[in-house]
């Protein structure tokens, strides 16, 4: 008999040591500088990324196709396991589309394909969490309701210095990339109906970052019990800075270090930070 497996896409930007711990299943994107093509993740490391892209090097994205797919459930299926295949929003990119013509073409009944309507940590906290629901012996309709009240308990909040790249992407209206740009002002972002959404907009880094914290204060109350996961594209300081909040105002049960992959990073570009977190329930 067969194992309850997770699968995700390179977009949940989990880092490599939860992926091996939880044997969760990575499908990449992909990633492109002109005529060159790369694995998120995979053949291009995060630090390369940032590199090019901050030397002005412009990049773009796709999803993996449906053979691609077929290729990484083929040995879970084979094992006869139960899949739980869980990935970026298909408002953003069209790897659901891709997995669910896999499913089709694999006629296998035990792979579940999830829209998360999220992207980045949002993602990979759930996959994380869903992960380690499975090594706890949940099945999968437990863990498919876990998801449900997860997204529905979840606050996500980052900040970029434009809307520049998220326009560049058609991720955001132009009206919205112009405002970013003035008088100092960073944008807030969270992710709301599966889209990019602009929040507030706050003058500087610090008062935005800082604001980030008031926010999920607002949201959870000072002092709540949260599991946090936090990233940056090439800001390290500002995700020690928001790690920093996140210590003195909350009850963290865990803080997670991760780093934007390449596909997220072309849509935002290497000035983010920002971070999800979920109520913690004993």
């Amino acid at each position: 008999m067969g194992k309850l497996r997770i699968v995700t896409d390179s977009t949940a930007d989990l880092p490599d040591d939860i992926v091996q711990r939880y044997n969760i299943t990575v499908v990449p994107l992909k990633v492109f500088f002109g005529e060159e093509v790369y694995l998120d993740r995979v053949e291009i490391t995060s630090e390369e990324f940032f590199r090019r892209q901050t030397n002005g090097e412009t990049s773009s994205t796709s999803q993996p196709s449906p053979a691609e797919f077929v290729e990484y459930y083929t040995p879970l299926v084979k094992g006869g396991d139960e899949i739980i295949s869980i990935h970026i929003s298909s408002l953003m990119s069209g790897t659901v589309q891709s997995a669910n013509l896999a499913r089709t073409m694999l006629n296998y009944p035990g792979l579940e394909v999830i829209d998360s309507g999220m992207a980045g940590v949002p993602l990979g906290i759930l996959v994380l969490n869903a992960a380690r629901a499975a090594e706890e012996g949940k099945s999968g309709e437990e863990i498919k309701g876990l998801i449900s009240r997860w997204l529905s308990e979840l606050e996500v909040y980052f900040m970029v210095d434009s809307l520049e790249y998220l326009q560049r992407g058609g991720r955001i209206g132009k009206a919205q990339a112009f405002l970013g740009t003035l008088l100092n002002v960073k944008p807030l972002l969270t992710i709301n109906g599966g889209l990019v959404s602009p929040y507030e907009k706050v003058r500087g880094k610090s008062k935005a970052l800082a604001r980030i914290i008031s926010i999920l204060g607002d949201k959870f109350g000072y002092g709540a019990r949260l599991q946090c996961l936090v990233t940056h594209g090439d800001f390290p300081e500002g995700a020690e800075e928001l790690k920093k909040g996140l210590r003195e105002n909350f009850n963290c049960a865990e803080i997670i270090d991760t780093r934007l992959g390449t596909v997220v990073g072309t849509h935002v570009g290497p000035s983010l930070a920002g971070c999800v977190c979920l109520p913690v329930k004993d």
